[in-house]
């Protein structure tokens, strides 16, 4: 009995620690910065380090004793963390099959920052080796979670999912003049509708007052981007520097530390003290595990993208979560909150963690490439294309099948619609 209950409180005893890990994994620099701010305003324990502090120390010497831990602690994560791990907790407490939830957490994995799917079903149901009428079917599950429509193509079907049966005049807006309504063209949407003027009206208001994407962009564009990893390359060898200066320059007060083992120190003092430099020493082991998890993850991508960073090719390589995760024995949702919002300063520029995982494209010759090869080529064709008589989606399958690439009409539609080129009818010169 005596060695269960020494293992309970071992158990309970970590839980914080594991939460604050889980949470500053997928923190970006700024965010941390701003989280070890607070904490030094208001834990006296913790105090900047002197130069001598940095001399002769081996930070790669500090072990990850903790990660069995962490990995058993990230399925009880609170739910208010992000969307994302929102939705996959109401995955995981579906009454779906074990299939079924990982065709679900596929789709949920590979949406964009707004929440539309940014994957073909096809390659998700390769990846789940399962049926299409499986994926489709899970789509459709998965549009329900909340919030609602993650998963949705675009914006079209996502506001034809807000729309409620009586909004008759608003959901004939959306279904049969999409286009039109994104140009603005409402003269001809009204006539073509023959309906009153205050109804017309009232419809608009409907669709102005739906939400424009199931989760709010997380994109960061435009931003002043503070890179989390520096990646260079030294004699043949890449060097990954992780930008974690700012936050490793701070250690717990020797004077506290011996206050609190000392037994001359009053007891409700001595409370104090083992609290504050609990809460220190978490928040500053939690800073190295983020570092170390970081440095792991980068140095695989580093390993299946080499190529792409050294300019020797053109676009990624194919490349998963769970390839990473497999690599270094971690769950998909480390992985995952690893690369979120995370940047590196590369020979190429900054680029997003995400920006390297890519889709797999398998062409006619059996030769696996990423979407971003398809996605080019669409784009090479489109340009080059005679603006008097612009190519159809199914013509420029054709000319695609030519550069070894077997795709369906719809799968360009797809990419064209992401890399926002206009359809033929837009695209030509009037």
């Amino acid at each position: 009995m005596n060695k269960l209950s020494t293992k309970i409180r071992q158990k309970q005893s970590i839980i914080p620690k594991q939460i604050l890990q889980s949470s500053f994994l997928e923190l970006g620099l700024d965010d941390i910065e701003k989280e070890l701010e607070n904490e030094i305003q208001k834990n006296p324990v913790l105090i900047e380090k002197n130069i001598e502090d940095f001399k002769d120390k081996d930070y790669e010497s500090y072990g990850l004793d903790n990660q069995q831990n962490y990995d058993l602690f990230l399925s009880n994560l609170p739910e208010d963390k992000n969307v994302i791990d929102n939705l996959i907790s109401q995955i995981d407490q579906s009454e779906l099959d074990k299939l079924s939830k990982e065709i679900a957490q596929q789709i949920i994995l590979n949406v964009d920052n707004s929440g539309f799917l940014d994957s073909e079903l096809e390659l998700i149901a390769d990846s789940t080796d399962s049926s299409m009428e499986d994926v489709e079917s899970i789509l459709e599950f998965v549009k329900t979670l909340n919030p609602k429509g993650v998963g949705c193509k675009n914006l079209q079907e996502y506001l034809i999912l807000q729309m409620n049966p009586e909004e008759k005049i608003a959901l004939k807006i959306i279904s049969n003049h999409f286009d039109e309504f994104l140009n603005q063209k409402f003269l001809d949407i009204k006539s073509s509708l023959s309906c009153s003027d205050t109804d017309f009206d009232n419809a608009l208001s409907i669709i102005s007052s739906k939400n424009f994407a199931p989760i709010v962009d997380l994109n960061v564009e435009n931003q002043q981007i503070n890179p989390d990893v520096i990646l260079k390359m030294k004699d043949e060898e890449w060097i990954i520097l992780i930008n974690d200066r700012h936050l490793n320059r701070f250690k717990i007060s020797n004077e506290y530390l011996n206050a609190a083992m000392n037994a001359a120190t009053p007891k409700e003092e001595k409370k104090f003290i083992d609290d504050h430099i609990s809460s220190a020493q978490n928040l500053l082991d939690t800073i190295l595990f983020r570092s170390n998890t970081l440095r792991k993850v980068v140095n695989e991508i580093i390993h299946i993208q080499h190529d792409y960073l050294s300019e020797k090719q053109q676009h990624p390589n194919p490349l998963k979560l769970e390839d990473i995760a497999k690599k270094i024995d971690m769950d998909i949702s480390s992985i995952s909150r690893t690369v979120k919002n995370k940047y590196i300063d590369s020979p190429l520029g900054i680029l997003s963690l995400k920006s390297f995982f890519t889709s797999k494209i398998i062409k006619k010759s059996g030769k696996i490439v990423g979407a971003e090869e398809l996605k080019t080529a669409i784009k090479n064709i489109v340009e080059s294309e005679d603006k008097n008589q612009p190519l159809s989606d199914l013509e420029i399958v054709q000319l695609l099948d030519a550069k070894d690439f077997s795709i369906a009409r719809r799968t360009v539609a797809k990419y064209r619609e992401s890399m926002n080129i206009l359809n033929t009818k837009k695209r030509k010169l009037k």
